[in-house]
């Protein structure tokens, strides 16, 4: 998959290394806009990928959270996923019109019901931000998300590889017995 298209090839690579979580400096562009750097935490949770997207100079919570649940993992999904998202954007100050987190949860909560064999990107975009760091926002976003989608599936990978070797190694001990 390139990134590169818009200045965020340097998102995966820097995510890919990450153990349970990534925090650091993420620079994106968009041709013809000035680069910004996004302060980024991403946690991957067992269930789903969490990321919490902070701008310099923004005033309030973050610039915007994302959650990823890719399909591998609905079955690990816990009920009340929809519910704890949007707490957790209640609690970092995202603005929301009165009644509107109730909606965010009815919404994701169906959507999830609906589409279960695919890989879901939620994000909400907290700050309020002029037009063009809006349009380098939303392309950090989705360069984050693939990389986080990469990055999940790659870690889902290599624990079953290791589940695998678990097994192998205690085999021949049963096998004695």
């Amino acid at each position: 998959m390139t990134r590169s298209v818009r200045g965020g090839h340097s998102t995966a690579p820097k995510i890919k290394n990450a153990r349970g979580a990534f925090n650091g400096v993420l620079r994106c562009s968009v041709p013809g806009l000035p680069s910004i750097d996004f302060h980024t935490t991403v946690y991957d949770l067992m269930d789903a990928g969490v990321a919490i997207v902070h701008l310099d100079g923004a005033k309030g919570g973050p610039a915007g959270i994302m959650a990823v649940v890719p399909a591998a993992r609905r079955n690990r999904l816990r009920p009340e996923f929809a519910f704890e998202f949007v707490t957790l954007l209640s609690f970092l100050g995202a603005p929301t019109r009165g009644g509107a987190e109730l909606a965010v949860c009815d919404y994701i909560e169906n959507v999830l019901r609906t589409q279960n064999s695919a890989t879901q990107v939620f994000t909400v975009e907290a700050a309020h931000l002029g037009e063009d760091d809006g349009i380098v926002l939303s392309a950090h976003f989705e360069h984050l998300a693939a990389a986080m989608v990469d990055w999940l599936a790659r870690k889902d990978a290599e624990g079953d590889e290791e589940d695998e070797e678990e097994i192998e190694e205690s085999a021949p001990a049963c096998a004695a017995a």
